[in-house]
């Protein structure tokens, strides 16, 4: 027996030679030894996609794509309709309860910098305040966000709504983009909701009481328009139609696939889509609808048939009822 690290003699046994030699051992590791690991790499035997491979996977993932992104946009839309829908029956509803708490009196259907013939706006144009704390007028050029967020406030309703983004349409794209006359701060337009010219309330010949009004559930409250005049930074003024003449003069905010949304004196809201292709064209370019032969004040020939549905909806059946 011999011990590790030694070195044994070993005779030759080749006849005649006699030979005596020395083998070193390697010293043996009395530890004991854990199974055998393969540490080969498992990517090395993997094979690479080819060209036609990758091409295929890109061709599934854009088909993928065509045919999801088109639901992700309808779904988005919906989206901002079902939004849309919610501030119009939240402005509707502040509308009825303001009126129920001043004995049936509707507050005044234009933004202006307070009461006009006694009768509180809806709301006001955009404004600042001095270091006094006094009121700043600012219906004209650049204003910022805040300041149109002031006249929001201001307004007669805002007590019953407590949310700005209760006066804003999601699809609305002027307070980012501005309108067709430019982008600078004065015409990004915040407010995407108006009453009609009807709803004045400031003159003596102008309803002053919501319960004077029969088929509630019939008659515009608010409408989903779209102000793209000169004249200032804001709304002016409301809605403006003339029932029973055939033609269109405010353009329609239409946000929603062709379509636009209405509140009524019942409290409740719904999307209207229209079917004459004119009344797009109206509210995209008036320049074009125009040349076209339809623009403002003129009337439609052939007639437009969602003018129908206006006139069946508007509150009265003159553009104002005097004055």
């Amino acid at each position: 027996m011999h011990r590790p690290g030694s070195r044994e003699l070993i005779r030759s046994r080749s006849p005649g030679n006699h030979v005596a030699r020395r083998v070193a051992h390697p010293a043996r590791d009395s530890r004991p030894r854990g199974p055998i690991i393969n540490r080969q790499s498992p990517f090395i035997n993997a094979t690479a996609f080819t060209l036609i491979e990758l091409l295929v996977v890109i061709a599934v993932i854009a088909i993928l794509m065509a045919i999801l992104m088109p639901a992700l946009n309808i779904a988005r839309e919906q989206a901002r309709g079902i939004s849309c829908l919610a501030n119009q029956r939240s402005l509707a509803q502040a509308y009825i309860m303001y009126a129920d708490e001043n004995g049936g009196s509707i507050c005044a259907g234009m933004a202006a910098y307070g009461p006009v013939n006694g009768v509180p706006p809806w709301v006001m144009p955009p404004l600042d305040y001095s270091a006094g704390g006094s009121l700043v007028q600012m219906d004209t050029g650049d204003v910022t966000i805040e300041q149109r967020y002031n006249g929001l406030r201001a307004g007669a309703l805002y007590p019953y709504l407590k949310e700005i983004k209760v006066y804003h349409c999601p699809g609305d794209y002027r307070k980012n983009l501005g309108t067709s006359l430019g982008n600078t701060a004065a015409y990004r337009i915040y407010r995407s909701y108006s009453l009609t010219d009807y709803m004045r309330a400031t003159e003596p010949a102008d309803p002053k009481k919501l319960f004077t009004f029969k088929e509630q559930a019939l008659k515009m409250l608010f409408v989903e328009e779209i102000y793209d005049g000169a004249a200032g930074n804001f709304n002016h003024g409301a809605w403006s139609y003339e029932p029973g003449s055939g033609s269109l003069w405010d353009p329609l905010g239409i946000y929603h696939s062709d379509a636009c949304t209405f509140s009524f004196m019942d409290g409740h809201a719904e999307r209207k889509r229209w079917d004459d292709k004119r009344t797009i064209i109206y509210r995209n370019s008036r320049a074009e609808a125009a040349a076209r032969g339809f623009g403002k004040g003129q009337r439609f020939n052939p007639p437009n048939v969602d003018l129908d549905w206006l006139d069946q909806h508007y509150p009265g059946k003159t553009h104002q009822a005097g004055g």
